[in-house]
């Protein structure tokens, strides 16, 4: 898999890595947030993880209480009905959570991935080319899985009948999912992330550039967003300098993933000592380059959305999924705690 310039990437970011150094005895945390994470510890969570190990959370007074997560579309309701003050999960969820009229609906305040990570994964050597080859197939997919709960708007956007593509539920591991419909003349693909299926084919000694041919929704349906950080309602009325003091942290992190991925690495192993780190270093740099390098990076800084897409995907969101309503953009995401400009990383597009 080709790199990508990580010396440009932090000249991108600008004189603010230097100041993010984290000073001689950072004082101790004074408030203590509760946050529930996407997944179980991996390599994609490595800018939280690095935020506290790194100090940058102890600089502003903040330390994570991190509860790992059951999937990052589960993560919206979960933050909502838990109590949890942040959450870190897809963003399609929080439309969801938030056109069904819930009062509590967290909102987001740093997108991370702005482009969206799903796609179906099929046979490198078979049939299925285009979308509409998915016409008279059958998928396979986690109930929850993101591809899955947002397919309805790749069908509107790529003109696929929707009612002709037979999807089984699938409850092992994506490992195992993958395996079997490499295996299978019954199953022809499988819903997923491009990084973890790379991941989960990695951890099988499988290339997966070469197995596998991916139908990313990001080609297909530009205008949907993926992973961001969310806050509670509760936590943006009642500690809103918190919230920006978090967002800090979290983007001092992400710089700090791009100056030393395997240090990245170690602070998720730190977490869970069975990782294989081969494994995910593969997909932290996945997410780095395919869900994390849309183009408007460039111009807005990792962290911010336009506006006007944004404005897009919620509607596709709402009319595919069959929402009550077509929440308003503030409802769903601020801008009102990232950092400036200066401090965030312009792109990771090459």
């Amino acid at each position: 898999m080709p790199g990508f310039d990580r010396r440009s990437l932090l000249a991108q970011a600008g004189c603010a890595t230097a100041a993010m150094a984290v000073p001689a005895g950072a004082q101790t945390p004074k408030r203590t947030y509760r946050m529930l994470l996407n997944t179980a510890f991996s390599g994609p969570q490595a800018w939280l993880l690095l935020a506290q190990d790194d100090g940058f959370l102890a600089r502003e007074g903040i330390a994570l209480d991190f509860t790992t997560g059951a999937g990052a579309f589960t993560a919206a309701p979960r933050l909502a009905a838990g109590g949890f003050d942040l959450g870190y999960g897809d963003i399609n969820s929080l439309v969801e959570v938030v056109a069904n009229g819930s009062g509590d609906a967290p909102v987001a305040v740093y997108m991370m991935f702005n482009a969206s990570p799903s796609t179906i994964a099929v046979k490198a050597d078979g049939p299925i080319r285009t979308p509409k080859d998915l016409e008279g197939r059958t998928l396979s997919s986690h109930d929850t899985d993101v591809a899955l709960r947002t397919f309805g708007a790749f069908c509107k956007t790529t003109g696929v009948d929707r009612s002709r593509v037979a999807v089984n539920s699938f409850d092992g591991s994506m490992r195992a999912q993958v395996e079997g419909m490499l295996k299978s003349d019954k199953i022809d693909g499988v819903f997923g992330y491009v990084s973890t299926i790379t991941a989960a084919m990695a951890a099988a000694s499988i290339d997966a550039s070469k197995a596998l041919r991916f139908i990313k929704f990001a080609d297909h349906v530009p205008d949907l967003y993926g992973s961001t950080l969310m806050a509670s309602r509760k936590i943006l009325r009642d500690d809103p300098q918190g919230v920006a003091a978090v967002v800090r942290a979290l983007n001092q992190g992400l710089v700090a993933v791009l100056a030393d991925q395997d240090k990245a690495i170690e602070a998720v192993a730190r977490r869970d000592p069975n990782i294989s780190r081969p494994v995910e270093k593969l997909r932290l740099v996945t997410t780095l380059q395919v869900e994390m390098s849309h183009a408007e990076g460039r111009t807005l800084g990792i962290g911010d959305v336009d506006d006007l897409r944004l404005a897009r995907a919620i509607a596709l969101i709402a009319e595919t999924n069959r929402l009550p309503r077509v929440p308003a953009i503030r409802d769903v995401f601020v801008r009102d705690y990232l950092p400036p400009m200066g401090e965030r990383v312009r792109s990771l597009a090459k």
